[in-house]
This record gives structure tokens, sequence and C-alpha cells, in this order.
């Protein structure tokens, strides 16, 4: 009958810690870190992009099959520098954390350096974390840490969003 008892109880004790791992690992997996792409925009469908910058604001709409800005300059965009515009809609987020917890002020979020809307939806550019060399990044509700290479992009004086015109016979070297 003791032997019974002890078989009992080891499996009363062996159920509790399953059950104790089972709310740790639950515990574990609420606090994690999310991460994916800052927006679900694909970018073939992005018609619209503008920059607002601390002293000037770049606006760029497809027409046709073609970008062109409207703001500051008017001409046709340069295609490279609207596939990296568009390319925000699918960069990758290193870490993702939600935005409520945190002091959007001291990340300098609240107000953010410079902001890109694609079409409708806005991302938000703050400081360099210098310890990993990451920007903190505002889309939403969610406070995104990005590699940073597009922010020296956004940053370029408006003509170099402006496709170069190419150089005439008389304009070239000889």
């Amino acid at each position: 009958m003791k032997r019974q008892w002890l078989f009992i109880l080891l499996l009363v004790a062996s159920a509790l810690l399953l059950r104790l791992q089972i709310y740790t690992e639950q515990q574990r997996e609420d606090n994690k870190e999310t991460t994916g792409q800052l927006t679900t925009i694909d970018p073939e469908r992005i018609m619209n992009i503008r920059i607002q910058r601390q002293f000037d604001t770049l606006l760029f709409s497809k027409q046709s099959e073609v970008w062109v800005m409207t703001q500051p300059e008017s001409g046709l965009a340069n295609p490279e520098r609207i596939t990296e515009l568009r390319a925000l809609a699918i960069l990758d987020a290193l870490s993702s954390y939600d935005a409520k917890t945190m002091d959007l002020g001291a990340l300098e979020l609240a107000p953010p350096k410079l902001s890109v809307w694609l079409n409708d939806t806005r991302i938000d550019f703050g400081k360099l974390n210098t310890a990993n060399q990451r920007r903190y990044v505002l889309v939403g509700e969610r406070l995104n840490l990005i590699a940073d290479n597009i922010f020296p992009i956004l940053s370029l004086p408006a003509d170099a969003f402006l496709q170069k015109k190419p150089a005439t016979q008389n304009n070239k070297l000889q």
C-alpha cells in the first residue's frame, strides 16, 4: 500500500513540475520580442511617397509607370532612389517592441527626426542606438530597430532624388 501512495505522490509531483515548466515557457514566449517586416504593404502597390524632414518635404507619385518628384522640385525621380524608398515597406525589423511601454521622446520619436509615408502608412525615424548601430523606427504601435542604411539616403538633398539627365555630346569632355 505504501508503494501505491509513493507512486501516486510521484505522479502528482511530476504533473506539477510539468505544469510549472509549461507556464514558464508561456511567460517566455509572451515576453519575447517580435520581429518581422515594418509594414504589410506590397511595394508594387505604393503610389505615393512623402518624406517629411525638418526643413523640407519631398513628394513623389507614380504616374503611369514612371515615378515623378512633385515637391520641392519637379521632374522624373531617380529609379534607384524610388526602389530604396519602396523597399522600406518590406524592410525587416531586427527587433520590435510595443511602443506604449517606451519613452518615445528619449528615442527622438516624439517628435521624430523625419517621417516617411508610403501611401497612408507612416514610418517615423528616431535616433541611432550607438551601442548596436540600429535606428529606432516607429510604425503604428510598434517600435522597431532596423539597420541604419536607409536614414542616410533619406537625408540626401532633394536633387539627389531626381533622375540625372544624360550628358549630351557637347557636354562630354574630350
